[in-house]
């Protein structure tokens, strides 16, 4: 690959990071645009053998001027910081399963993703590794196995929890999770800070090079050379723009800001956003539905490592709506196990019900004033319609007669839902699918019309599976910056 072929990759989130890695790899010179600051507060975290024993980092924060069209209580968190969002992340790593892609297609043409399982697979294999993941060894339908580093299996409080699970139609089993069985210092908000454990080794070795403070405001394009040929940002310190030019973009600023870049890249020629010939950039924004539930126990039960109960199995659910159970954990919980003098077993627990929501048209990201480009206001329509919230409470009532089938006497304590927006798992907004009637990207992630462009966040996602985003996103992005890297490479762009 010739020198001047520069790849500039926007967010040093997971999927960015997970871009970076595979494009230096694969022999691409990538300079990364971060809008947070080089030295921005990441935060401390402290884990012995897995389980997070101290913990520092600062609050989430509310995106500032954006008006809500749909739910009023939406919440918009962002993370200008080198990582993003993975300050905060609880390092859950569970595949999409082969049915999870089933559930989209038998919902229609619309919510069809252009690849399965057997695309993704093989880069879940390469991605795992970096995540030093400790989990169970063998998958169930809901989850397929992963590659871990370390094997967890279910403690003995569980066991009797499985064939009851089956026959229910779900499965239990450990959660994987990233640096799950490890003791480490993590001078970030979480144990996997996707900066600091990736992109930092390939900055220290001058491997790739970073610009920081830089928000990326748009893409240029070139209707003669028929590709975006620059990066416009503008530096948060002294509000000046830049100009970077670049052979190819991969753009992982997050659901919400990698489809605001590109709607505010118009031109002539894609008057209402870069690729946007269909009117679908922004739309189908999708978000996971979450309920908190606190489970009083008849006794005390094991509470590392922690379980997950899987959704139903598709013949038992309507498509699109599932959810799962996933186990609290951490120093804090413990902390209160050894108080009770039962270390590591409490006579309660506790549960994030992750849900899901079919992704609509009618649930978008826009620009609050398209015709004014110094405005950063954005409009946030989004809602979680009845169907959704009624499978997590459906959910909810299923993992306490299964608690209790198994007999150990399971009664709800509290039960919740929380505001839209509260996972931080927001996606579809600049979805992959086959046709460009219902999606912005092919199955490589690249932006139809605009073949130098890929995105590589959950902005991609086509449906959004009740399971943590971050894992498949990172798959994604290995995948789609191989390709990218090899059509450069041979001149193919």
């Amino acid at each position: 690959m010739r020198d001047d072929n520069l790849v500039v990759v926007i967010g040093s989130g997971p999927a960015g990071a997970a871009a970076t890695v595979f494009l230096e790899a694969a022999g691409a010179r990538v300079l990364l645009l971060e809008a947070g600051s080089e030295h921005a507060e990441r935060g401390l975290t402290l884990r012995l053998r897995g389980l997070t024993v101290a913990k520092h980092r600062r609050a989430l924060r509310q995106r500032a001027q954006v008006r809500r069209t749909g739910d009023a209580a939406a919440q918009l968190n962002e993370e200008l910081a080198p990582g993003g969002l993975s300050n905060h992340w609880s390092c859950a790593v569970p595949r999409f399963s082969e049915a999870d892609f089933e559930d989209a297609a038998r919902a229609g043409e619309a919510y069809a993703w252009p690849l399965g399982y057997a695309d993704l697979a093989p880069w879940y294999d390469r991605v795992e590794p970096l995540l030093h993941v400790a989990g169970p060894s063998y998958g169930v339908t809901q989850l397929p196995a992963g590659r871990v580093r370390t094997a967890h299996g279910l403690d003995a409080d569980w066991s009797g929890l499985v064939s009851v699970a089956e026959r229910a139609g779900r499965a239990i089993l450990p959660m994987p999770y990233a640096y799950g069985a490890e003791s480490t210092v993590t001078f970030s908000g979480t144990v996997f800070n996707a900066f600091v454990r990736l992109v930092k080794p390939l900055l220290k070795s001058g491997r790739i090079s970073a610009r920081y403070n830089a928000r990326v405001v748009r893409l240029e394009w070139s209707r003669e050379k028929r590709r975006v040929e620059a990066v416009i940002f503008r530096d948060t310190l002294t509000g000046t723009e830049g100009r970077v030019p670049c052979r190819a973009v991969v753009v992982a600023a997050g659901a919400v800001n990698s489809a605001e870049v590109l709607l505010r890249s118009s031109s002539a020629e894609f008057p209402e956003g870069l690729g946007n010939t269909h009117g679908v950039l922004g739309r189908y924004l999708h978000d996971h539905p979450l309920g908190k539930l606190v489970i009083d126990m008849a006794a005390p039960i094991s509470i590392h490592p922690a379980t997950y109960i899987t959704r139903l199995a598709l013949e038992r659910s309507q498509a699109l709506y599932a959810a799962a159970g996933m186990q609290w954990s951490g120093a804090a919980i413990y902390a209160k196990s050894l108080l009770s003098r039962k270390p590591g077993r409490l006579p309660w627990i506790g549960y994030s019900v992750f849900g899901t929501m079919a992704p609509s048209r009618d649930n978008f990201v826009a620009l609050s004033d398209p015709q004014n480009s110094a405005s950063t206001d954005l409009d946030l329509h989004v809602q979680h319609e009845p169907e959704a919230l009624k499978t997590l409470d459906d959910t909810k009532d299923q993992i306490i007669t299964l608690l209790n089938d198994a007999g150990l006497g399971a009664r709800t304590r509290i039960w919740h839902h929380e505001p839209v927006g509260n996972s931080n798992h927001y996606g579809g907004t600049v979805r992959m699918h086959a046709s460009p009637q219902y999606g912005m990207l092919d199955a490589f992630s690249r932006v139809y019309g605009v073949p130098n462009v890929m995105v590589a966040d959950s902005a991609a996602f086509t449906t959004g599976p009740e399971k943590n985003p971050v894992l498949t996103a990172m798959a994604l992005a290995a995948r789609g910056s191989d390709r990218l890297a090899e059509d450069l490479r041979s001149g193919d762009l």
